[in-house]
């Protein structure tokens, strides 16, 4: 069964079965012919999409969210953009969209309602609709915005990565309220009996310090994964993208047992260090040419990325962002080599 594939590469088990997660997000839209501002909408919608998504891709696992970092900024009161009628643009933050100024007391303030405020509720029941119909073939979670992300959404991107020099203490701040953020809308998750992911991209180094990761993010980072780990999830990913290479031993000490080694990483230092740790990782192939590549490239590249796991049992085959629109047999080709290497590969062992 799925869930057994993935619940063994999770743990590190001896196996030859790799599992697949391709990163699809706004393409879910795509297989009930949809646009992306329409399903991240509309619970009925979402719940439908990613049904036909499972049943089209047969993926190792399912994320609830479409734009997965503008939830709970939104449900905070940042501006989201939507398209109307066929557009299928992906719904954005406002650039005008930053809500709190340097004199915001982030201790009194209110979190939001999973059940109520924003499209957190829209998640929810789509989260509870999709476990009633897959939860017993496939894990289900539930998309939150890592600390770093939702704060660059509350304050502005720029203005946060200066705010790490000028004002430090004010990012400390915000960064557990984020935190605490992402535990509420997370245990909404959980109660629907599905996990969590923590999306967390912002915090890259290819966009923030490995210093200041060290400094401001892993800090309330490991607080938030820790607190799932207490509730009882016992397999939180977190996804930062990029070359995660120059953070990898802070990645590895934010408590994730899931990380992810994005296509711009360095694969052999996370099967060395991830072997070490028994920490699974999930290997992404780059899926910005998806649109145009031919399946068979896809399959070789697949295999190709496969053979560089070096038999480590904790690998996971995935993708970066799936495009809207990605033809279905380019990810049937990703799957099919997956496949393929299971039925001839040796097994893998951790070292």
């Amino acid at each position: 069964m799925t869930n057994d594939r993935l619940e063994r590469a999770l743990e590190c088990s001896n196996t030859d079965d790799v599992p697949f997660i391709p990163a699809i997000y706004e393409h879910k839209a795509w297989f009930v012919n949809e646009t992306p501002s329409r399903v991240a909408r509309d619970a009925d919608l979402l719940a439908k999409a990613m049904v036909a998504e499972y049943e089209s891709v047969q993926s190792d696992a399912l994320t609830v969210g479409v734009d997965v970092y503008n939830v709970e900024a939104e449900a905070l009161g940042c501006e989201v953009i939507y398209y109307e009628g066929d557009d299928t643009s992906i719904p954005a933050i406002s650039a005008e969209g930053a809500i709190y100024s340097e004199d915001a007391d982030f201790k009194s303030m209110r979190l939001p309602d999973p059940e109520k405020d924003g499209r957190m509720p829209v998640n929810i029941e789509a989260a509870r609709r999709v476990v009633e119909a897959l939860g017993s073939e496939v894990p289900i979670r539930g998309a939150l915005s890592g600390p770093f992300s939702m704060a660059a959404n509350l304050v502005g991107p720029e203005r946060l990565f200066m705010l790490t020099v000028t004002n430090p203490q004010f990012v400390k701040d915000l960064l557990i309220f984020a935190a605490n953020v992402a535990k509420r809308y997370g245990e909404a998750f959980v109660r629907t009996g599905c996990g969590v992911v923590v999306f967390d991209s912002q915090a890259s180094p290819e966009l923030l310090s490995p210093k200041m990761y060290r400094q401001f993010v892993l800090p309330p980072t490991r607080l938030l994964i820790d607190y799932f780990h207490n509730l009882g999830v016992k397999h939180v990913p977190l996804i930062i993208g990029g070359n995660t290479t120059k953070i990898l031993d802070a990645y590895l000490n934010s408590g994730a047992n899931n990380l992810l080694c994005d296509f711009s990483a360095d694969v052999h230092s996370f099967v060395v260090e991830c072997s070490k740790s028994k920490r699974s990782f999930r290997r992404n192939i780059d899926s910005s040419d998806f649109l145009n590549v031919s399946a068979e490239d896809l399959r070789r590249r697949t295999l190709k990325a496969i053979d560089e796991s070096e038999g480590f049992p904790g690998y996971v085959v995935g993708t970066s962002v799936v495009p809207y629109g990605t033809p279905l047999e380019k990810l049937k080709a990703i799957r099919e080599a997956v496949i393929e290497h299971r039925s001839g590969g040796a097994g893998r062992q951790c070292s």
